[in-house]
């Protein structure tokens, strides 16, 4: 999957708009929907590398949704680890030494089909700062999958969606992950939200769960810092493997379908009760 190919999958999806580039350059797609208006939804997908299957996903679903209710959608946060998962280190322009040091870091195989990471390799669902490096799978060096990274916001795609979640105008944000048929709610001692959260597991036919030992999200970040809703929506069954087999992709998209409308619906009643109590 080149670059070419995850931004057309926001091409003639609302207004398309760009809120930063990644490690390599590759420009971050957003695809506005409906009116512009505070107290919106952020949906975004492909983090973790091997986990495209969500950028067609969220694509598909964006271009379905004809509400009025504001929808920010980010298909790939991930574009150069989509395009490495996808096509190997041959797609980019490296220097040997660091082609060399991509290979080392991925036990010496060409197959980066199930890597998570970036291209540094530092896994982007666990560089935002909200307690940064205290999960229990975290990584400490280079590594396919779990690597912190040098510091929290350290990687420019976790820098580009916290400058996004900054700006003031959403009430929801939910992560696109897979695989598991799970809705992942709260963070650290933090619970609030729960009905909201219940309403999306019980559409999507889903189990709803918590993440005790998981941090450095992207839900994690959100709610820690805003205390709005957030989840983490783990597309796909577990029987299945990664990356997620691409002819499930019709099966994902009817499961999700009106999914928007209810992260609408969350949003425009969480935001009408922030309004009245500030």
């Amino acid at each position: 999957m080149r670059s070419d190919d995850i931004l057309r999958l926001s091409a003639g999806v609302g207004k398309v708009g760009y809120f930063g580039k990644s490690l390599y350059g590759h420009p971050l797609a957003v695809a506005s929907l409906g009116k512009r208006a505070p107290g919106g939804v952020l949906i975004v997908g492909a983090i973790h590398a091997r986990e495209h299957i969500t950028a067609k996903l969220l694509s598909a679903l964006a271009a379905e949704y004809t509400g009025d209710y504001p929808i920010d959608v980010v298909p790939c946060l991930n574009p150069d680890g989509v395009i490495l998962a996808t096509e190997g280190p041959e797609a980019f322009s490296l220097k040997a030494k660091d082609r060399l040091t991509l290979l080392r870091i991925n036990d010496g195989s060409g197959d980066f089909s199930l890597w998570k990471g970036n291209l540094r390799a530092v896994d982007l669902n666990t560089n935002f700062d909200a307690k940064w490096g205290q999960g229990e799978k975290n990584v400490r060096k280079p590594a396919p999958e779990n690597y912190i990274g040098p510091a929290p916001g350290s990687e420019p795609e976790t820098a580009a969606a916290m400058r996004l979640m900054s700006e003031g105008k959403y009430a929801l944000v939910v992560a696109y992950h897979s695989k598991g048929e799970e809705v992942y709610w709260g963070f650290d001692d933090y619970k609030g939200y729960y009905d909201e959260a219940r309403s999306v597991a019980a559409a999507l036919g889903y189990a709803l769960k918590r993440t005790p030992n998981s941090t450095g999200g992207l839900k994690d970040y959100w709610i820690d810092k805003y205390r709005l809703p957030g989840l983490t929506v783990e597309v796909g069954e577990d029987k299945y493997p990664h990356p997620y087999p691409e002819e499930r992709l019709p099966e994902l998209i009817i499961r999700h379908r009106g999914i928007f409308d209810l992260y609408a619906e969350i949003a425009k009643k969480v935001w009408t009760d922030k309004s009245k109590s500030t």
